[in-house]
């Protein structure tokens, strides 16, 4: 019979991940890390950023968003686009929970730029944040 011992630490369960800009620390050169809360503000930009079929082997990844930007925007597709990220969000980004009606896009007021409100938990240290993501139609 195996008996833990009450000394032993339970190992905590820490997000982290390379930081996208692929700068190196300065003094020991090596790719600097984001932790946390910020690792997951990255994860969740990316997800949102990339198109569907864009990547190798995951045809469904991706909030689909950039396709859209340049459709007519109504208050119907803003709500179409939220439950898309909403969807993307869900199955493929594991430490975030949402709750209904976290996600919001708008278009601003000049008409070039949406803008993507995501208010989640953290699965991991169970802290509420906020992500802006916006988006400019250059043409």
């Amino acid at each position: 019979m195996l008996k833990r011992q009450l000394s032993t630490p339970v190992p905590k369960v820490s997000s982290k991940d390379f930081d996208l800009s692929f700068r190196c620390h300065p003094s020991t050169g090596k790719l600097l890390v984001k932790k946390g809360d910020e690792a997951i503000k990255q994860g969740l930009k990316n997800l949102v950023l990339t198109n569907r079929y864009e990547r190798p082997f995951r045809p469904e990844f991706g909030g689909d968003v950039r396709k859209r930007l340049f459709d007519l925007f109504s208050t119907v597709s803003a709500a179409d686009f939220g439950i898309q990220i909403e969807t993307a969000v869900r199955n493929y980004e594991p430490r975030v929970m949402l709750d209904p009606y976290s996600i919001s896009v708008r278009e601003t007021s000049e008409r070039n730029t949406l803008s993507i409100n995501i208010r989640f938990r953290s699965a991991i240290t169970l802290s509420d944040s906020v992500i802006d993501i916006n988006l400019n139609r250059v043409r």
